[in-house]
């Protein structure tokens, strides 16, 4: 896997976007002290690096059906986690999954915009269609802070 290191410039790039993904490329160069050009340039690059990404965020605070969840799975990999995993990822309604240490194998973020229902049918019906899950448990997040979240995929209406 290439490790990509970035650079101080970068990060100021990332951290701007961060705080408004909207900046203007001019404002940016101003704010960092170099030209339009460079700023394009290192954007470009670490899009198609894919080292960063600009995304669409919300807040599920102020969605009142919106349920956010993290699953965590006890997986029978048989040596295949990280195609699992992949699996994972990719269902409905996962805005990210990641292998983890300790008494589970497998932990995803889970978004449910149908409320507890919908995340009724995750738990017992899609990630057990899989085949490998032997055992979930599911942390409902009841309140949160500075948690702006990226809708997965296929996401109905919020």
């Amino acid at each position: 896997m290439d490790r990509t290191i970035l650079d101080t410039l970068d990060n100021e790039i990332i951290q701007l976007l961060v705080v408004d993904g909207r900046m203007p490329i001019g404002e940016m160069a101003k704010k960092l002290n170099v030209t339009a050009p460079t700023i394009r340039s290192r954007i470009k690059i670490l899009e198609d690096k894919g080292l960063f990404k600009v995304s669409g965020l919300v807040d599920p605070d102020r969605h009142p059906d919106m349920i956010t969840a993290l699953v965590a799975m006890s997986i029978q990999s048989k040596g295949q986690l990280d195609k699992i995993l992949d699996k994972i990822s990719q269902l409905p309604n996962v805005t990210w999954a990641g292998v983890v240490a300790g008494r589970y194998d497998i932990i995803a973020q889970v978004v449910c915009v149908g409320g507890r229902n919908e995340l009724y049918q995750f738990t017992t019906e899609t990630i057990l269609k899989l085949g490998n899950v032997v055992r979930s448990e599911s942390f409902i997040i009841m309140k949160s802070r500075q948690n702006w979240l990226r809708l997965p995929k296929d996401v109905g209406n919020i």
